[in-house]
């Protein structure tokens, strides 16, 4: 039976395997991560900066009803989506439309209760060579890697992928509202048809949740990575993209590019005719962009970059050179986004892109892009061999040990998500708050010019229990604005938080965790809370304390809670032929906590040089197979069916 109830039910109890069960320990958790070195389990742990000299305990906040001067356009909640590796795309989503990973869906349908959608590409550098076989691999699996002959620093493999990972990502569409980006191989410019084959099944089997198709991946690096001549220049991938357009008779607007990263920047392809020539195919017009890199050997120290992911200033830089070509692509009718980034490329760095600092950063980040009319911005997932993902399967050889882990940066997600709700008519301005304080940060948030949702973040890691929190305070018209005040009589408050900047695990959003390393099977856990705070009437003002190292995230109205699903505990599952409305199946938790078994039989792909092959149990229920489940597990569905 394919029914979202049955698969989603098993996304939401933990998957046991074989006759025996290991119990979850923090020591277990921590012998098992002593075993294994890859960037996805490191426990580096950095020095925290130390806190500002000149820090100020408090700062206020005039806003306007109506709107205010220099918001973004309007953007959807949607806007922080994954960014997702094809060589790694079945590793995390499931190697057959039958056989979807439930924690991949859990992740999914968090974002969807309060955003609505899911943005999410699949693509990056294998992309490039890819080839769809339709009569499947070799090795039967969905994706198959060969060594790639390029000089790229991520030692790209070459990926050969069948109908089936399409077919995965239909399927999780029917489940979730899930949307995508799909990369188009580029670098034989279809020589060999494969390009074409691969357009005709994206657009037919997607259909309607296909958002777009990436027309190349960073073409400013193909001279260095050897994928092209090494003059390869401006002109050259003008030539090649018009080529393929004209091969693959593209005449609809559904591609996305130029898709550049590092050696040619937007303006030059813009000023090269880039969106005149190709405005009738284009949808979207993107970037890729990293704020700093880790491809060096041996790798960089990363405790000098510490304070950058710490600073709105550098957050403001990351999207400051992206605006003028934002207003070109918008007064143009087509949309902007970042199509590719995280904290730093080549898997980001230890301390960093694991803590809670990436978190805070990310939020910072992704309210930046929208105030500066970006329509999207994808993180992305590499393999176990990197720091920065949202979440990544246990490694395969940990057969003690199934459960997921929850990247800091994921909860970043959750933020922005509820930030901007669902309406798809959030304008954000940055408040450029304290002078425009780089330990902080602060934006708007208005939908049909009422002023509803404040973001305030605090970079700060005291050194003293609360030495470093501020209290914000707002008000809405009134005071010296010469307009009535409408400033709210109460408001509710939702905060990020951890025990410090450098936590990697147990971090909340709203009193709710995804826990600590090898414990998430993609669902908040913990007491859900949500603050209320009482407006001083008299003056029209309100007081928001924003604690250091922290995010706070608040609502100005009922409607803007209900709107972003801010008040959700749990994101529900759904209907079946059986049972009727929507319902929210639970588990004891000490069973939850048990646990055995790998994640998955196949060698499922990826960049990194540590991957390797997965295994695990499955159950069929009808003509749907499901990861890791016991004869327990059974049981207990069919009581429920039935």
């Amino acid at each position: 039976m394919h029914s979202k109830l049955l698969l989603l039910l098993f996304a939401s109890l933990s998957a046991f395997v074989n006759a025996s069960v290991t119990v979850y320990t923090s020591q277990a958790a921590s012998a098992a991560a002593a075993q294994y070195t890859v960037a996805s389990t490191d426990q580096t742990v950095l020095q925290a900066p130390a806190p500002p000299a000149d820090f100020n305990p408090a700062t206020f906040i005039q806003l306007y009803d109506g709107g205010m001067n220099g918001m973004g356009n309007p953007v959807s909640g949607s806007l922080l989506g994954f960014s997702i590796e094809l060589s790694v795309a079945a590793m995390l989503m499931g190697e057959k439309p039958a056989v979807i990973r439930p924690e991949f869906l859990n992740y999914c349908a968090l974002l969807e209760a309060r955003a609505g959608a899911i943005t999410i590409r699949v693509g990056g550098n294998t992309q490039d060579k890819a080839t769809l076989n339709l009569d499947g691999n070799p090795n039967g699996h969905t994706i198959q890697k060969y060594k790639g002959n390029d000089a790229a620093k991520t030692e790209t493999p070459e990926v050969h992928f069948t109908l089936d990972l399409l077919l995965t990502m239909a399927e999780i569409s029917k489940l979730v509202n899930a949307n995508w980006f799909f990369g188009i191989p580029f670098v034989n410019s279809n020589a060999d048809g494969n390009a074409a084959l691969v357009l005709q099944n994206v657009k037919s089997i997607l259909g309607k949740n296909l958002l777009g198709l990436q027309m190349a991946n960073e073409p400013d690096l193909y001279s260095i990575n050897q994928k092209k001549a090494s003059t390869y220049g401006i002109p050259d991938f003008m030539g090649d993209t018009s080529y393929m357009i004209q091969n693959l008779t593209i005449q609809d607007p559904i591609l996305v590019g130029p898709s550049v990263c590092c050696m040619w920047n937007i303006g030059q392809l813009l000023d090269a005719g880039y969106l005149t020539q190709f405005q009738p195919q284009l949808k979207y017009v993107d970037v890729m962009h990293y704020p700093d890199n880790n491809c060096a050997s041996p790798k960089e120290d990363p405790q000098p970059k510490y304070q950058r992911y710490l600073s709105h200033h550098e957050v403001q830089n990351l999207v400051n050179p992206y605006l003028p070509a934002a207003n070109t692509a918008v007064a143009a009718g087509k949309q902007f986004m970042m199509m590719e980034t995280n904290t730093a490329s080549c898997g980001g760095f230890p301390g960093i892109s694991d803590s809670f600092a990436s978190a805070i950063w990310a939020a910072d980040y992704a309210m930046q892009m929208a105030y500066g009319n970006f329509t999207y911005g994808l993180l992305h997932f590499g393999g176990q061999n990197v720091y920065y993902n949202p979440f990544t399967p246990p490694p395969t050889n940990m057969t003690k040990v199934r459960k997921w882990t929850t990247g800091a940066i994921f909860y970043a997600q959750l933020v922005a998500a509820e930030a901007l709700g669902k309406t798809g008519n959030a304008r954000v301005v940055d408040l450029q708050i304290d002078g425009n304080s780089d330990n902080r940060a602060g934006y708007a948030i208005y939908e049909n010019g009422v002023a509803s949702r404040l973001l305030l973040v605090n970079y700060v890691q005291p050194t003293t229990p609360n030495g470093n929190d501020y209290v914000a305070t707002f008000a809405v018209g009134g005071a010296q604005t010469g307009l009535p005040s409408v400033t709210p009589a109460t408001v509710k408050v939702k905060y990020l938080r951890a025990e410090s900047i450098n936590s990697k695990d147990n971090i909340t959003w709203a009193g709710q965790t995804f826990g600590a390393q090898f414990q998430s099977d993609g669902r908040l856990q913990g007491d859900f809370e949500i603050i209320t705070i009482q407006c001083n009437t008299a003056d029209g003002t309100c007081n928001i304390p924003v604690p250091g190292p922290s995010v706070a995230l608040v609502f100005l109205t009922d409607e803007a809670v209900a709107s972003s699903g801010a008040d959700i505990t749990q994101a529900e599952t759904f209907s079946t032929t059986v049972t009727t409305g929507r319902a929210v199946p639970s588990i004891d938790q000490t069973v939850l906590m048990s646990s055995n078994g790998r994640n998955g039989s196949d060698p499922l792909g990826t960049t990194s040089k540590s991957s390797s092959k997965n295994s695990s149990a499955m159950l069929k229920v009808g003509s749907v197979w499901v990861w890791g489940v016991s004869a327990f597990v059974s049981f207990a569905l069919a009581k429920l069916i039935l």
